[in-house]
């Protein structure tokens, strides 16, 4: 149905005359393309906020890398039995650089063995992020025996066990996390597994080590 066009008509009476004005205005109002209006503008900006939030975040979430005590190269990945594409792979004694927070971990040695047989490995945090980095030595620390089985760590085996805190920029701490040991402790493959629970991030770091 077509509109009237030009200027609305006089009206000898006030209050005709603003209710012309307010239906002219919510005519104009209905005729707005759905770009322009209030409900799908403040929609898309915020999804535009997310999306830009989500692409910076994840331009500055760099990978671990890699490199042997003395040399900042990354050294070759090695591989090992369940390891995804996600995964970085060091061997024992090798640190790894996670996010500035630079981690180490030690060939694994047997452990005190009064209650039952362990495999302990010391690991030494030296955080160079230039922030606070959390660290928990009850749930982030795993081992990966030879056939594949994977275990959780034990508060036995070491008088110095990592614990759970926090370390301060330029801080470095050093501590065992030891594991039950297989069950004759067989020979081969055995993988210190760092996989931190409370992380966005899915990379693990491995540590290879060869009984």
């Amino acid at each position: 149905m077509s509109q009237p066009q030009g200027p609305s008509p006089a009206f000898d009476n006030p209050r005709d005359a603003r209710a012309q004005a307010r239906a002219d205005k919510a005519y104009r109002k209905a005729q707005r393309p759905w770009y322009k209006k209030k409900r799908f503008i403040l929609p898309l900006a915020l999804l535009a906020i997310v999306a830009i939030f989500a692409i910076t975040a994840n331009g500055d979430d760099d990978k671990p890398t890699v490199a042997s005590p003395g040399d900042p190269a990354p050294t070759a990945q090695p591989a090992f039995p369940g390891a995804t594409e996600d995964d970085v792979a060091a061997k024992a004694g090798e640190t790894v650089d996670a996010d500035g927070v630079r981690i180490t971990t030690t060939q694994l040695v047997r452990g005190d063995s009064t209650l039952v047989d362990t495999l302990c490995t010391t690991v030494t945090y030296n955080n160079q992020s230039g922030q606070p980095s959390n660290f928990s030595g009850g749930l982030d620390w795993k081992l990966q025996g030879p056939d594949g089985a994977i275990f959780s760590n034990t508060f036995t085996g070491s008088k110095n066990i990592l614990q759970s805190g926090q370390l301060a920029p330029g801080g470095i701490m050093t501590a065992d996390v030891c594991f039950d040991a297989p069950k004759g402790t067989p020979s081969g493959q055995y993988v210190v597994l760092l996989d931190p629970t409370f992380r966005f991030e899915s990379d693990r770091i491995a540590w290879l080590n060869t009984l």
